[in-house]
């Protein structure tokens, strides 16, 4: 049986561990799992709040809560997870979360850049339009059933390299504006629920001028086109 005394020497060994390590264990944990570490001991009491990238699971916690969590941040953001499921299922939810993105834009627009949203089992909603406000992000995936729109002052994602979108509804003429205004785009995952279906991979292509990796999915047929300093005319 371990004694206090054995408790409290491994509680100090923790203490001594370096910055980027705990740092690390930290970025593995779901968020909510990395705060239930601050009582392990009077130093680790807020390191949960510097994370760089967060990860949180709607299951176990509602939109108030994160929002909550979000505003004890004490360090940049560089990438945000948010599972939702099929909590998602109302406009107050629609509402929440828009507060969350805003909260980003307010507090981690320059350093934000990489967003995950994933809504497997919820209902299809009208995914908010303030997600396309974060101009510095470089990863994006929407992992719907989303029905997805862009602002009228859409101004582009200049920077990111990387967008997924899975099983969402889009009209080509929407896509063909978002992808037209993601000039750096080399890696494009698309799986499209419901659309117009007029859009062929040329459409595509005229939209994405240095695209290294393509990947079209739908109704269990995929196509995957991996291309190398291509130049597209």
């Amino acid at each position: 049986m371990k004694t206090r005394s054995m408790y409290k020497a491994e509680r100090m060994s923790l203490d001594r561990l370096p910055e980027p390590v705990l740092e690390t264990i930290l970025c593995c944990l779901l968020t909510e799992d990395a705060a239930r570490t601050s009582i392990l001991s009077r130093e680790w009491r807020y390191k949960w709040t510097t994370i760089p990238n967060l990860e949180f699971n709607l299951i176990d916690m509602d939109m108030h809560d994160l929002h909550q969590v979000l505003l004890r941040r004490q360090g940049p953001i560089h990438e945000l997870t948010l599972s939702v499921g099929s909590y998602w299922r109302d406009d107050y939810s629609l509402f929440e979360f828009n507060q969350i993105i805003l909260l980003l834009l307010r507090n981690h627009t320059d350093t934000i850049k990489k967003l995950r949203l994933d809504a497997w089992g919820g209902l299809w909603n009208e995914l908010p339009i303030s997600v396309f406000a974060l101009h510095h992000l470089t990863d994006l995936s929407l992992c719907g059933p989303f029905v997805i729109d862009l602002p009228s002052m859409f101004n582009g994602l200049g920077s990111l390299g990387r967008l997924e979108l899975s099983y969402v509804e889009i009209s080509t003429q929407t896509l063909r504006r978002l992808l037209s205004n993601c000039p750096s785009l080399t890696s494009l995952s698309l799986y499209i629920g419901y659309s117009d279906d007029k859009c062929t991979i040329n459409d595509l292509l005229k939209c994405l001028p240095v695209i290294e990796h393509l990947t079209i999915s739908s109704d269990g047929c995929k196509c995957e086109v991996i291309f190398i300093h291509m130049i597209y005319n």
